[in-house]
Formats: structure tokens, C-alpha cells, sequence
């Protein structure tokens, strides 16, 4: 039967306290889903997969699943990028279709970015998944409704070799829709907007070891999250670390580099608190198509 939790976490989300955007751990591996300022530093067309279940064991818990796509133009001041999310918690689906720009100039030893993101929040809402122990708490709905709605990102990013900075903000344009639950009445539903700032360097302590840090701080409904997270690589090859958050979650990633245009990551949540269940796991796959053999990918470490 499925738990009750997942009522309560519907209900929360209508006042705007719930998670409203997919969440990851392996934000530092896909920084284009972080900050469309992004686009285009691979210098090659860079394709990443992701797919993430959270707090496995919970009917009705967030799954994820993310592509994106994006490349330098001809013009290496331009980038072009593609993003799908398809994200679904309880009775909501959502599918985000965005489109990326960026623009970027040389400042100092690196570039700095300017991206705007632009596409549709597609949400689809199924009440009929949603079961009750009590069933005069039953929301007097069965039926299905769907809603379509612009969204908006901007981002600025700068980064070097070894580091980079970036502030976004999401939903620019606050998108709302009306929710009909309950028979005359409705509940509204609004996209606020989201700040993210990240930062992140690289330090080589031997020839063959390297320290990654790494920070994301996320602006959510006028609460704050905190991530911090630090990796060893060995050989430019394998990478092991560890994030702490705010959220009384403890994060224990990898990623293993196959080729210099391949590389898979995984990343395990441990959470502190009856959410915890199986923990929530994470998969990354990242490939760089080179345009020509030749080519070599940017040494850089982010």
C-alpha cells in the first residue's frame, strides 16, 4: 500500500514547501543543468545522461531522469545546448523541454559566460495513483489534468583550468497554474524564482593526485541549502568524495574517467531521517564527441 508520506508530501508542495526542482548530488559532473552559463566549456559537442531515484523504498518518490547536449559554435564566443528533465513525484510528472544560449568573453587566465535558458514546463497530474487509508481525506477528484507553461533561466559562470564560480536564477517569469482539488475551490501552484551560486577548484598535491572541492549553495522558497563537497582523483582516472549538506544527508560519490571523452559517475545519498530508506542513488554517463581525431579535449578539471 502506498505510505501516507506521499499525501503529506503532495499536500506540502501546494503551498510551496516542497521540492519544486529535481535535486542532484552529482551537480559538479552536469554543471549545464546547474547554470546555462556553462554551455559550450567543453570545447566539444558534450552529450550527459543522468538518472536519479530518490529515497528508494518510498511509493511515490522523486525519480529523475536528465539529458543534455551542448557545444561551442563555430564562433567560440557562442554556445548552443539542448536540455530534457523528466521528473515525476506521487501523482505529478513534468517534462522541462529547454533550449541554451551562451555568450562568452575572455577575462583574465579564463572566460566568463553569459547563458540564458528558455523552454516549457510540461506538468501532468494523476489522482487516481494517489490511495487512502481514511477515505473521507480523499481529494473529490479522479480526474487527470495537465498544464503547459513558459520558463525562463539566466546564468553567469567564469572558469579557468582549475576553477570556476557561476550564479544562476530559475523561473524568472514565476509561471503559476490553478490546481482544481477541491470542488469550487483552487490551489495555486507557482514556480518561484531560484538562485544557485557554485564554486570550485582544483589543487594538485603530487603528480598523479588531485584535490577537488567543491560548494552549491541553493535559494528555494526563502529557505537555503548548502552542499560541500571534497574529491581525490588519481591518475586524471578514478575519483572518490564525499559531500556534506544541510539537509542532514551524507553523499558518497565516484566517477571513473574511461578516455578522455568518456567517463560514468555514481553517487549515494545517505539521509539521517525516516526519508532514508534505501538512500537515493544516482547514475551518471558524460561523452565528448570530438569533431575531429585530432582534436584533444580541455585538460580542465571541471
Amino acid at each position: 500500500m502506498k505510505k501516507t508520506l506521499l499525501i503529506l508530501t503532495f499536500i506540502i508542495s501546494l503551498q510551496g514547501f516542497a521540492q519544486q526542482d529535481p535535486q542532484y548530488s552529482l551537480y559538479m559532473f552536469n554543471p549545464l543543468g546547474v547554470n546555462p552559463g556553462y554551455a559550450g566549456s567543453r570545447d566539444a559537442i558534450s552529450g550527459v545522461l543522468v538518472h536519479r531515484s530518490q529515497w528508494v523504498g518510498l511509493d511515490g518518490a522523486p525519480t529523475t531522469q536528465v539529458l543534455s547536449i551542448h557545444s561551442p559554435l563555430k564562433n567560440q564566443n557562442m554556445a548552443l545546448g539542448f536540455q530534457l528533465i523528466n521528473d515525476k513525484i506521487g501523482p505529478r510528472t513534468t517534462q522541462d523541454i529547454s533550449l541554451v544560449y551562451a555568450y562568452k568573453i575572455k577575462l583574465g587566465k579564463g572566460k566568463l559566460a553569459f547563458g540564458l535558458r528558455g523552454g516549457i514546463l510540461n506538468y501532468q497530474y494523476d489522482w487516481a495513483k494517489i490511495e487512502y487509508r481514511d477515505q473521507d481525506d480523499a481529494i473529490p477528484t479522479t480526474a487527470n489534468e495537465s498544464f503547459i507553461l513558459p520558463n525562463f533561466d539566466f546564468g553567469i559562470y567564469y572558469n579557468t583550468n582549475k576553477f570556476y564560480a557561476g550564479i544562476a536564477l530559475d523561473h524568472l517569469n514565476e509561471a503559476q497554474y490553478n490546481l482544481s482539488v477541491v470542488d469550487t475551490s483552487t490551489s495555486v501552484a507557482k514556480k518561484h524564482i531560484n538562485g544557485t551560486a557554485t564554486i570550485g577548484r582544483a589543487f594538485g598535491l603530487t603528480e598523479k593526485l588531485t584535490l577537488k572541492t567543491s560548494a552549491i549553495m541553493r535559494g528555494q522558497n526563502k529557505q537555503g541549502f548548502l552542499d560541500i563537497n571534497a574529491s581525490m582523483l588519481f591518475n586524471n582516472k578514478f575519483l572518490f568524495g564525499i559531500t556534506l549538506t544541510s539537509r542532514q544527508t551524507l553523499i558518497f560519490l565516484t566517477e571513473f574517467n574511461i578516455s578522455s571523452q568518456f567517463k560514468i559517475g555514481y553517487a549515494y545519498d545517505y539521509t539521517a531521517t525516516q526519508l532514508s530508506n534505501g538512500g537515493s542513488h544516482e547514475v551518471f554517463i558524460g561523452y565528448d564527441f570530438l569533431k575531429h581525431k585530432s582534436q584533444v579535449v580541455s585538460p580542465r578539471y571541471f
